[in-house]
């Protein structure tokens, strides 16, 4: 039960993403795109060294059991 709960938040995650995607070419980039949304994210250093520390973390706890 668990895994399928984790499985389903995860392609709710996607769909999501893919329509933050969508979004911004059908509107000419008038909203932020996922992808440029992450450069922003990772911009200097430390925000990439945040961010990749998170993921890290992330891929730990739900991918390592």
């Amino acid at each position: 039960m668990t895994r399928s709960l984790i499985l389903a938040a995860w392609a709710v995650g996607v769909v999501l993403l893919v329509s933050c995607e969508v979004l911004s070419v059908v509107t000419k980039r008038r909203y932020i795109g996922f992808v440029a949304l992450l450069r922003r994210w990772t911009d200097g250093r430390l925000r990439l060294a945040a961010f990749f520390i998170g993921w890290m973390w992330l891929g730990w706890h739900f991918f390592a059991r």
